[in-house]
């Protein structure tokens, strides 16, 4: 009988064991058991990147002896592929293999012979990856024989910018498909030489807010184009794509136009507008007369302090933490009353609400309990001309970021019921074990 040994990560070793589980040598498998063990790799968009993979497996011919024809079967996730396949490197001479064939996402290595005797070892290592996708995580999976597939390693799309010209990251690559689901765009530095102008089109949702320079806000429409006579250099802008009210598939391509010859595609990415999950509802929904309730969500494109670049767009089922309720008033004043469920317990989180357009507001805290229960609030002056909003809370390395908000605009004869003076109520509101 031999056993398995996983040489990434902690603690695998006796635990983690597998056997050759044999019946009269004729249809041996190998069956294999793994927790938390598999390594967690970034990979950021259009960057090889090695994986890492190291796993042994070992056993003492005659009596562990694979049959010839077992396989070995790794499968990558949607959107990934190999650059340099993982190799599976017996320690004799007499174990060998056929060349591995890739079909669709899994590669497959056939035992073609195994006549040793004595001690062997047989490792799986190594393997580079190339992914389109810009944000997710997602397992790599390994079969042997008949068994069942399990995680050896994990994939996680930083996003990194695509596009030579003009620098852009869609993320994510999907949303629920529900009318008010939003899908950011951010730009990175364009330097505006050799080119007119850049397009950005999409064949589904339309695009809303913007801070493009020389790009009215909201678009409403399905491209925008921008002049780059109009300024020299664009760097952290942003545009929102908001979603349909029916599930499909979108490009979000961008056209560069230069002073001289034909237009060309500088960047092109598929996105996904999934169904709504059952109870997810939308974005954002009304909470008593000019209020609106938006749901918060991890990490979703935030920084790690102040407020988050983009608001949440979370797949569809994704689990949330609470909730934030903005309220305006009839005298440019924006209420902000958080509750956050589920968080990290016994925290301090530092909550910033952002106004689109507009900017970042000073933080204000928020206590949880050892559920991870906390409630605060906050009056605000309401940016001039905002029409959204989204908020962030961070404690540590936990960030949390609601999904997007329309705020509501009121008359003036309405009065202010909330306090005039601008400052949080810090911890005001601290649940109670």
């Amino acid at each position: 009988m031999s056993h398995w040994r996983g040489q990434v990560g902690v603690g695998l070793a006796a635990t983690l064991l597998a056997s050759l589980l044999a019946t009269s040598l004729v249809a041996t498998t190998l069956a294999m058991t793994i927790t938390n063990g598999n390594p967690s790799v970034t990979v950021p968009t259009g960057v090889a990147t090695n994986v890492n993979l190291n796993y042994v497996w070992s056993g003492t011919a005659p009596t562990d002896t694979l049959t010839a024809g077992t396989t070995f079967a790794v499968t990558l996730p949607a959107g990934y592929g190999w650059t340099v396949l993982p190799t599976l490197t017996p320690s004799t001479g007499s174990m060998t293999f056929a060349v591995p064939v890739t079909v669709g996402q899994t590669t497959t290595w056939t035992l073609s012979a195994f006549t040793a005797t004595g001690a062997w070892t047989l490792t799986l290592a190594g393997g580079t990856v190339l992914t389109a996708n810009t944000s997710g995580s997602a397992p790599v999976t390994l079969s042997v024989g008949g068994g069942g597939a399990v995680i050896i390693a994990t994939l996680t799309a930083s996003g990194a910018t695509g596009g030579s010209v003009v620098p852009v990251t869609v993320s994510p690559t999907s949303v629920p498909a529900d009318g008010t689901s939003t899908i950011g765009i951010a730009f990175g530095t364009v330097t505006c030489t050799t080119q007119a102008s850049f397009t950005v089109a999409t064949t589904g949702g339309t695009f809303t807010t913007t801070n493009l320079p020389g790009v009215t806000s909201p678009v409403n429409g399905t491209s925008v184009t921008v002049l780059c006579a109009s300024f020299s250099l664009v760097g952290g802008k942003t545009l929102t794509l908001q979603a349909p009210t029916t599930p499909g598939t979108a490009t979000i391509t961008v056209t560069v136009t230069p002073t001289t010859g034909s237009a060309s595609v500088d960047s092109s990415t598929m996105v996904t507008f999934t169904q709504v999950a059952p109870g997810q509802g939308q974005t954002e929904r009304e909470h008593g007369k000019g209020a609106r309730k938006v749901a918060f969500y991890a990490g979703a494109g935030a920084t790690t302090s102040g407020c988050a670049a983009l608001p949440a767009t979370p797949s569809a089922g994704a689990q949330s933490f609470g909730f934030a309720i903005l309220n305006t008033t009839g005298h440019n004043r924006l209420n902000v009353t958080v509750s956050l469920k589920g968080a990290t317990p016994n925290a301090t989180y530092s909550v910033t609400v952002q106004q689109a357009p507009g900017t970042c507001s000073g933080a204000f805290n928020v206590y949880t309990n050892s559920r991870g229960n906390g409630n605060g609030h906050v009056h605000l002056a309401l940016t001039s001309g905002a029409t959204q909003a989204w908020v962030t809370a961070i404690s540590g390395s936990n960030v949390l970021v609601t999904r997007l908000a329309t705020l509501p605009v009121k008359g003036h004869g309405e009065k202010d019921p909330g306090n005039r003076d601008n400052k949080p109520n810090n911890g005001h509101g601290h649940e109670k074990d």
